[in-house]
C-alpha cells in the first residue's frame, strides 16, 4: 500500500463511446466528468498536470489516443495521480483494467481514483474493484447487443448514428440523426469530385490540396470543437494541416452519402476486438434521399469510375501515364505495364487476363510502350490542326461518324453477349458432369478439383466479358455525345510536344489495342482512341515489317 501524500500533478482522464448513447441527460458527457474532476481537485488543491480526453473510444481495449499518452507520461513520472469519474471510464475489458490497476499503476507509483466508485489505490478498501471490472464487462456486452440491434434498426431507417458527420455536412441543431450540407466545408468536398471526375487520382488530388493550402478534416474538426486529434503531419512538418490522406480521399470519393444517401453496416466488429474487416461494397446498407445531396449522381459516377480504373504503381515504383486508360477490347481488363527481357527492358503493356490465367482466356494483346505513346500522340496533334483547320467540316463529319459507330457497337456487343451466353451454357453444363464423373469415381479428386478450377476460370471471364458489353450498350443509350466540347478541348493542342497525365485525362476516356494480324506480309496491330464526348474517331495501323 501506498501511504498517503499531498498530491503534486493530477491526470485526469475522460472518456466516453457510442454505448454512452443509452445513458440518458449529460451524466456521461465529456464535460460533465470534466468538470466534476477539476471541482474534485480544486477541493484538496491538487495541480492538475494535464487533462487526457477520449471522445467516441470504447473502453474494451486500450488502442485510445489520449490514454496512450497519459501511460507515456506515467513512464515519463510526469504523473502522480489518476482519476476518472467512475472505473468505467478506465475501461470495460476486466482483464485490462486489473492489470493497470493492480500492476502498471502500483509498479509506476501511481495512485489510481474512480471518485464515483469510491476507489482509491492509496486506500486499503479495494477489494470489491475486481468485481466491478466483471461487472462491467458484464455490462458493455450487453450494452453491445443491444447497440446493434439499436443501430441495424436506426440504419434501416436511414437515420445518421455516427459521432461525427462526414466531412461537407454537419449533423442538424434539432435533429442528431439528421444531416444538412456544411457550408464551412461542403465546396472542398465539390473540388474533390471535381478533381476526381477530370480523372486525377488521389495522390495527385493530394498534391493539389496541398498546394492550395486546404487544411484535412481532422483540422477542421478541431477548429470547430468537435475532436482535439491531431495528424501525424502536423506533429511533425509545418503545413501538416495541408497533408491529406490517401485514403481518407478515397474513402470520401466511393462514399455515397454525397449523393444524400445513408450506408452504414459497412464493417464486421467482434465484442471486445472491434473492427474485424471491411464488408464488401455490395454488402452495405444504403437507404437513399435521407438528406440534401452534395454531389450530383453523374460526377459521382464518373469520379469512381475513373477511381476504379487507375492502377497500382509498376514493381519499381514507376507510375504508367496511361494508367487505367489501356483496356483490352476482347476481355474488357487493363492492360498492364511490364519490361521485356532484353538488355534495354523496355517497356510493354499486356493484357491482365492473359497475365493472370495464361492463353486459354485471352490473348497477350501486346504492344510497346513507346509505340502507344507515339500513336496518341500523333493522332491527338492530327485531330488537333484539322479541328484548327475546318471546325464546320470536321463537326459534319464526326457527326455522320458517330451515328455509324453508335450503331456497329451496339450491334457487335450484342453477338457478343450472345455468344459468351452460350458457351457460358455449355459450361454449366460441363460442370454437372464433371460432378457426377466425380461422383461415379470415374476421376479421382485432384483431376476434378483441376478441371473444375480451369471451367470456373473460364466463367468467369465470361461473365465479366458479358457485363462489359452489357454496359457498352446501357453506355450508347445514354453517352454524353458532345462532339462542339470535344473540338473546344482537342484545338489547343496543335503543337502537343509531349503527353502529360493531365492531357490524357483531359482529352481520352480510354484506348482499345488489338492482338496482332497479318495482313499482306506486314504485322499489324490496331489501336482504337476512345476521345471523352464521342466514341471512337478512327482506327490507327502500327505496322511491323516482318
Amino acid at each position: 500500500m501506498q501511504s498517503d501524500f499531498q498530491t503534486n500533478r493530477v491526470a485526469i482522464y475522460c472518456r466516453l463511446s457510442k454505448d454512452d448513447e443509452f445513458k440518458k441527460g449529460e451524466s456521461a458527457s465529456i464535460q460533465n466528468q470534466r468538470d466534476m474532476l477539476i471541482d474534485y481537485c480544486k477541493q484538496r488543491n491538487w495541480t492538475i498536470a494535464d487533462i487526457y480526453v477520449d471522445d467516441g473510444y470504447t473502453g474494451l481495449n486500450i488502442d485510445r489516443p489520449d490514454f496512450q499518452r497519459m501511460l507515456v507520461d506515467i513512464k515519463a513520472k510526469k504523473i502522480d495521480t489518476v482519476i476518472t469519474k467512475d472505473l468505467s471510464r478506465l475501461g470495460r475489458n476486466y482483464l485490462q483494467t486489473g492489470k493497470f490497476t493492480e500492476e502498471f499503476f502500483p509498479k509506476n507509483g501511481v495512485r489510481y481514483i474512480a471518485v464515483n466508485d469510491g476507489v482509491d489505490t492509496n486506500q486499503d478498501n479495494n477489494e470489491i474493484v475486481p468485481f466491478k471490472n466483471v461487472l462491467n464487462e458484464f455490462y458493455s456486452r450487453d450494452v453491445s447487443k443491444k447497440m446493434k440491434s439499436a443501430y441495424y434498426t436506426r440504419a434501416k431507417q436511414g437515420k445518421f448514428t455516427g459521432c461525427l458527420a462526414p466531412f461537407g455536412y454537419k449533423k442538424d441543431e434539432n435533429n442528431p440523426h439528421l444531416l444538412v450540407i456544411d457550408e464551412e466545408t461542403s465546396w472542398i468536398v465539390e473540388k474533390i469530385f471535381d478533381y476526381a471526375a477530370r480523372g486525377y487520382g488521389v495522390q495527385y488530388i493530394r498534391t493539389l490540396l496541398r498546394e492550395e493550402k486546404i487544411p484535412t478534416p481532422t483540422w477542421w474538426n478541431r477548429k470547430k470543437g468537435l475532436r482535439n486529434a491531431v495528424t501525424k503531419w502536423e506533429k511533425t512538418m509545418e503545413g501538416g494541416e495541408y497533408v491529406w490522406d490517401c485514403t481518407t480521399l478515397t474513402e470520401m470519393i466511393q462514399n455515397p452519402v454525397y449523393l444524400g444517401h445513408i450506408a452504414s453496416q459497412k464493417a464486421n466488429h467482434k465484442f471486445k476486438i472491434g473492427w474485424i474487416s471491411d464488408k464488401p461494397q455490395e454488402e452495405w446498407l444504403v437507404v437513399e434521399d435521407m438528406h440534401e445531396a452534395l454531389i450530383d449522381e453523374d460526377t459521382f459516377e464518373i469520379a469512381n469510375e475513373k477511381l476504379k480504373s487507375r492502377k497500382r504503381p509498376f514493381k519499381t515504383g514507376e507510375l504508367s501515364l496511361f494508367a487505367g486508360l489501356i483496356k483490352c477490347p476482347d476481355c474488357g481488363k487493363s492492360l498492364n505495364l511490364a519490361r521485356n527481357n532484353s538488355k534495354k527492358k523496355e517497356k510493354l503493356f499486356t493484357c491482365n487476363t492473359y497475365r493472370r490465367y495464361g492463353k486459354d482466356f485471352c490473348s497477350q494483346h501486346r504492344i510497346m510502350y513507346d509505340e502507344v505513346y507515339r500513336v496518341v500522340l500523333e493522332d491527338i496533334k492530327s485531330n488537333a490542326k484539322l479541328a484548327l483547320k475546318d471546325e464546320k467540316e470536321v463537326l459534319k463529319i464526326l457527326e455522320l461518324n458517330q451515328e455509324e459507330e453508335l450503331d456497329s457497337q451496339v450491334v457487335l456487343a450484342g453477338q457478343m453477349i450472345e455468344e459468351d451466353s452460350l458457351r457460358y451454357k455449355e459450361l454449366e453444363t460441363k460442370v454437372e458432369r464433371l460432378y457426377d464423373d466425380w461422383i461415379d469415381k470415374r476421376i479421382n479428386e485432384t483431376n476434378f478439383n483441376r478441371l473444375m478450377e480451369k471451367t470456373q476460370k473460364e466463367q468467369d471471364i465470361l461473365l465479366e466479358r458479358i457485363k462489359v458489353n452489357e454496359e457498352k450498350i446501357k453506355n450508347s443509350e445514354s453517352k454524353d455525345i458532345n462532339i462542339g466540347k470535344w473540338i473546344e478541348s482537342i484545338k489547343k493542342y496543335q503543337n502537343i510536344k509531349k503527353l502529360d497525365r493531365h492531357i490524357l485525362n483531359e482529352l481520352i476516356d480510354k484506348i482499345f489495342v488489338y492482338e496482332k494480324e497479318i495482313i499482306d506480309g506486314e504485322v499489324v496491330q490496331t489501336v482504337e482512341i476512345f476521345y471523352n464526348f464521342l466514341l471512337n474517331t478512327k482506327e490507327l495501323n502500327i505496322k511491323y515489317h516482318l
